[in-house]
C-alpha cells in the first residue's frame, strides 16, 4: 500500500492544472469533457457516475527510432512503453477524472452487506498515442486515490439534492482511502475497410471493422479485454484509433478534419477481471461479495466533428461485477464535448 500525504496530493494535482495549461498554450490539441450517468435509465448503482477533463495534443509524424523534439520529456519516456512500428503520428495528453460507485438500493443507512459498496475515485492520468490508417496504440500513467479524498460523496450529494434523485444515505460505508498507481495499454488493428461510396447525406461515406486489445495493470484494478469494433461513416482512415475502450481518453479529431465528419460504431467486448479495489477494498464492515471476474460489454454511439467541435454520445451495457448482483446487466450514457484549442 502507497502512503501518500494529503498535501503531496494536492500538490501533484496542481501541478497537472498547471502543466495542461502550458502544454496547451504551446501546442495545438483538443479538450474534451466527459459525462457519465446512468440516470439515463432511471437507475442508480453499480458504476454510477463518472467525469473527466483531458487534452491531446495535435498529432505530429513520427518514426521508430525518432520523435519530434517538441514532445516534452515525460512523455518520451512513455514513449518506450509501446511496440516499435515504422511510422504513425503521434499525440499525447493528460486528464483528470472522477468516478463512483453505489450499491443498488442508496436510500439504505445501513450497511449493505450483499451489495456493491459505496466507492469514489479521483484520479490524474497521462496518456501517448501513436495513430495510423490501419494500426493505433495508445498507453496510459495514472496516480490516483480512491475512499473520503475522492470528494465523490461530496458531489452525489450535492446533485441529488438538486433534483427529485434518491438522495445516497450510506457514504459512512465507503472503500476507506487508498492511493492508486495504473499503466494501461491498449492496441487497435484494423481487419476490413470498405470502398468509398456516394450517399446523399453523407458522400463517400465507407464502414470498417477492428480489432482491439486493452490491458490495465495496477493496484486499482487488474484486467485483459478483447474486442470488436465497427464503424461507419466518412474519411475513417483519417481517425482510426480514436476511439478508445480505456475510461476518459477520445482521440484528437478536431486537429485531422477540416470539415463535417459523422461516424456510427458498435462495440463488443470480452474481458477477465482478475482484482477491483472497489469491490475488494478496505471496508468499516463485513462485506460478503466477490468479483465476479468475467465480463462483457456492449456499446453503440455516435461521433460528430464539426470544424473546430466535435461531440461523441454513446449507450453502454455491461455483466454485473460481482456474483451476487441481481441484475445481470447494467447500463449507463456517456456524452464527450470536445473543442479545438
Amino acid at each position: 500500500m502507497l502512503n501518500l500525504n494529503n498535501s503531496y496530493i494536492k500538490k501533484i494535482y496542481f501541478l497537472f492544472i498547471i502543466s495542461s495549461y502550458l502544454m496547451s498554450q504551446a501546442q495545438a490539441g483538443q479538450l474534451n469533457i466527459l459525462l457519465e450517468n446512468d440516470g439515463l435509465f432511471a437507475n442508480d448503482g453499480n458504476y454510477t457516475n463518472g467525469f473527466s477533463f483531458g487534452w491531446e495534443s495535435k498529432a505530429l509524424l513520427s518514426h521508430q527510432q525518432y520523435l519530434p523534439a517538441t514532445i516534452p520529456l515525460f512523455f518520451q519516456l512513455q514513449h518506450h512503453l509501446r511496440l516499435p512500428i515504422n511510422q504513425s503520428h503521434t499525440a499525447w495528453g493528460m486528464n483528470i477524472s472522477q468516478r463512483m460507485w453505489t450499491p443498488n438500493k442508496i436510500s439504505s443507512m445501513e450497511a449493505q452487506n450483499n451489495e456493491r459498496p459505496y466507492a469514489g475515485f479521483l484520479q490524474i492520468e497521462s496518456h501517448l498515442a501513436e495513430y495510423s490508417t490501419k494500426f493505433s496504440q495508445k498507453n496510459w500513467l495514472s496516480l490516483g486515490i480512491i475512499g473520503p479524498k475522492s470528494k465523490a460523496e461530496q458531489v452525489q450529494t450535492k446533485v441529488h439534492s438538486f433534483s427529485d434523485y434518491t438522495p445516497p444515505n450510506g457514504w459512512q460505508y465507503q472503500v476507506q482511502e487508498q492511493v492508486t498507481l495504473q499503466l494501461a495499454y491498449e492496441v487497435d488493428a484494423l481487419l476490413f475497410r470498405s470502398s468509398k461510396l456516394p450517399g446523399n447525406l453523407f458522400n463517400h461515406n465507407q464502414w470498417e471493422a477492428s480489432s482491439y486489445s486493452h490491458i490495465a495493470l495496477g493496484n486499482f484494478n487488474t484486467e485483459a479485454s478483447l474486442g470488436l469494433l465497427f464503424r461507419w461513416g466518412t474519411m475513417l482512415n483519417k481517425t482510426f484509433g480514436r476511439l478508445s475502450s480505456h475510461f476518459g481518453h477520445i482521440g484528437n479529431t478536431t486537429d485531422v478534419i477540416s470539415s463535417n465528419n459523422f461516424t456510427a460504431y458498435s462495440r463488443l467486448q470480452l474481458g477477465y477481471r482478475f482484482s477491483d479495489l472497489t469491490i475488494e477494498g478496505r471496508l468499516p464492515y463485513e462485506s460478503d461479495i466477490t468479483i465476479e471476474p468475467k465480463q462483457a460489454k456492449a456499446t453503440i454511439g455516435v461521433n460528430w466533428t464539426i470544424n473546430n467541435y466535435a461531440i461523441t454520445w454513446s449507450l453502454n451495457s455491461y455483466t454485473r461485477s460481482y456474483h451476487s448482483d441481481k441484475k445481470s446487466w447494467h447500463s449507463y450514457a456517456s456524452l464527450t464535448l470536445s473543442c479545438a484549442i
